[in-house]
């Protein structure tokens, strides 16, 4: 008996590995980003922060806790153990035996159901440590049930009630600052708890904690917002320590869903203890009882997967934020070429695509050779680029004030962050704000991960001069950088483009329309400025302000060979408009004949509409700024 015991939990705990796999081999992009958006400082101050508000305790354990997908096997490896404690505890609590035990797994699946689905509330959730609020609480609950069995083992009925009555108001009075509705769930089941006389299995609901139970979680907030939690909302009262799904004025319901399941979990725990003593139950066969509990399982492992957020755009921006961030421009370019899942990118991962571009010296030859798209992202609100990686793009394009102002504003909307803080510290120092740059500095130093990150920064403070493009670059020359290697990778590029007054204006959360606006009607006589300038005129598809800007490339740059999309654009527009000569410019046979060839495949191509052409048109053509000019429209950005 003991050994068939062992198997049931030998296979909960390999269905808590698959699960634990499947994290880390399909997330563990979305893992790394959690723990950027994510901040744990061992402080009085951060702890008051949180404490703020009802449930500021289990945020605190969440954050905690979602600071060690900094490796995700790691944070991983944690999850899934409390998820077994879970298991274990519930199976103690309500005396489940044989393939009952199966059914525990009912809770960590309605958990794994809360995580799987984030997707792009990572960036929209303001509840600090998300990820792993619902199983703290779950098993805050747990434990509370716990000491209650122990109570009811070793006190006499009638003691146990009254004790159980105390403890219970306890739970309430003292969790609820902690734990917020993760309290008053607790106390709802302490409520509910099976009473258990002499150790036999025959169970009795308890009238007298049941009512006491719902006074409490009625009451003990409201008193709570009386005098002590005045900055809260009422409303917010009864869900704290529960993340909120609304954006702007919509709320998304749907994504309660597995927060109900963790109460149907319980509710089918508490019935089948309930069960145990009338006959039905007793007649049941093992093989019976097994059936019922797989049966059970298997709907749990549906509806995870119903709710498992796959959507593939989603997983490149993740992977893309991550090289960007480690100068990994030829991954970028890997990412962005892979076709697989068959979906147009989104115009996050073209800002992505095209920094690298740029990055490498080569947008003017590859950038319309990847694959051009506006899908919007797959959310049911319209996702804003600020939110997901505006700030990262602004930072490497120099744009150091916009990037500071939405870290700001981020930080007081959704909560402070470890990536919030390295850019602020990153731009302060570009800034020449050192004080402020040491104070993020700080900060990061004292997190359990970021130290070492933090550490290497600050080596910079103690050579101002690297964050003077002129002296940077004579110090190189001279073969003494003031900066390392990555340093040099990282900031000489990003002081090239602070060669012009950095004015904080308004974008109107458009960043990329902002950014080629802003470029393309720039004027600079710094290179890379100036390239930045002519390649934005060309996204635009701006004559007038692409002919001052090429020119000015092909004079500052005599000894370069003209990049091909700078070439197709002039030669389009030469033809197209007349009013400059290009009779005389060198362009490439390959630049001339393709034009040909695209001008007579469109004549051929006369009683098509321009969506068929674009189908038709993109296996000879798509590579070039002819398709981009005449067949790719409504690039929207957000």
């Amino acid at each position: 008996m003991k050994n068939r015991h062992l198997l049931y939990w030998l296979a909960v705990g390999g269905l808590l590995v698959v699960a634990g796999f499947k994290l880390v081999t399909q997330e563990s992009e979305l893992l790394l980003r959690a723990q950027e958006l994510n901040l744990w400082l061992p402080t009085g101050l951060y702890w008051k922060t949180l404490m703020q508000y009802p449930g500021g305790g289990v945020s605190w354990v969440g954050t905690f806790l979602t600071q060690f997908f900094y490796y995700p096997w790691l944070g991983t490896a944690i999850l899934c153990s409390l998820w077994l404690i879970i298991c274990l505890l519930a199976a103690w609590i309500y005396r489940l035996r044989g393939p009952w035990v199966w059914l525990t797994m009912l809770i960590p699946l309605a958990l794994m159901a809360c995580f799987v689905q984030t997707g792009y509330w990572l960036y929209y959730l303001k509840l600090q440590g998300h990820l792993f609020v619902p199983t703290v609480g779950v098993l805050f609950a747990l434990l509370t049930l716990a000491v209650q069995r122990l109570l009811d083992s070793h006190l006499p009925e009638k003691a146990a009630r009254w004790v159980s009555l105390c403890w219970m108001a306890l739970v309430c009075i003292a969790g609820y600052p902690f734990f917020g509705a993760w309290a008053l769930g607790a106390t709802g089941l302490l409520g509910l708890f099976p009473r258990v006389k002499d150790s036999s299995l025959n169970y009795k609901l308890s009238i007298l904690n049941f009512f006491p139970s719902l006074v409490l979680i009625a009451a003990i907030p409201q008193i709570y917002y009386q005098l002590v939690f005045e900055m809260t909302e009422r409303s917010f009262l009864y869900v704290a320590a529960l993340p909120s799904f609304r954006y702007s004025a919509e709320s998304f319901e749907q994504y309660r869903i597995p927060y109900y399941a963790i109460i149907a979990a319980f509710i089918i725990l508490i019935t089948l203890r309930a069960s145990e003593g009338f006959a039905f139950s007793k007649k049941l066969k093992p093989w019976h009882r097994s059936v019922l509990a797989l049966l059970l399982v298997a709907l749990g492992i549906v509806g995870v997967s119903q709710v498992w957020y796959r959507d593939a755009n989603f997983h490149k921006e993740l992977a893309m934020n991550r090289a960007v961030e480690d100068l990994d421009w030829e991954r970028v370019l890997t990412i962005a070429r892979d076709g697989s899942s068959g979906v147009k990118p989104t115009r996050m991962m073209i800002l992505y695509k095209n920094l690298s571009l740029f990055r490498l010296g080569r947008a003017g030859d590859e950038m319309f050779t990847y694959s051009e798209g506006a899908t919007p992202q797959n959310a049911p609100w319209k996702v804003r680029i600020t939110q997901v990686g505006g700030k990262l793009i602004y930072y490497h394009y120099g744009k150091e004030n916009f990037c500071y102002r939405w870290c700001m504003e981020d930080g007081v909307e959704f909560g402070w962050k470890a990536e919030t803080l390295k850019f602020m510290a990153r731009t302060s120092m570009l800034n020449h704000e050192w004080a402020a740059a040491r104070k993020y500095l700080d900060l990061l130093k004292k997190t359990t991960f970021h130290r070492q990150w933090a550490e290497r920064y600050e080596r910079f403070l103690d050579t101002p001069d690297a964050f003077d493009l002129d002296k940077l670059e004579a110090s190189a020359k001279a073969g003494k950088p003031l900066l390392d290697e990555q340093g040099m990778k990282e900031f000489a590029p990003i002081l090239h483009m602070m060669t012009y007054p950095d004015r904080l204006d308004g974008d109107n959360t458009l960043v990329e329309m902002y950014l080629l606006q802003t470029f393309a009607k720039g004027n600079g006589d710094d290179p890379l400025f100036q390239e930045m300038t002519l390649i934005c005129a060309l996204i635009m598809k701006d004559i007038d302000l692409f002919w001052p800007r090429f020119m000015k490339f092909a004079t500052m740059n005599p000894e370069r060979h003209m990049p091909r999309h700078y070439q197709e654009a002039a030669y389009l527009y030469g033809h197209l408009e007349n009013k400059v000569d290009i009779s005389r410019m060198p362009f490439d046979q390959e630049v001339r004949d393709t034009y040909e060839r695209f001008m007579r495949f469109n004549e051929q191509c006369g009683p098509m509409t321009e969506e068929q052409k674009a189908v038709a048109f993109y296996p000879q053509f798509g590579d070039t700024f002819y398709y981009f000019y005449f067949l790719v429209r409504n690039q929207k950005t957000n």
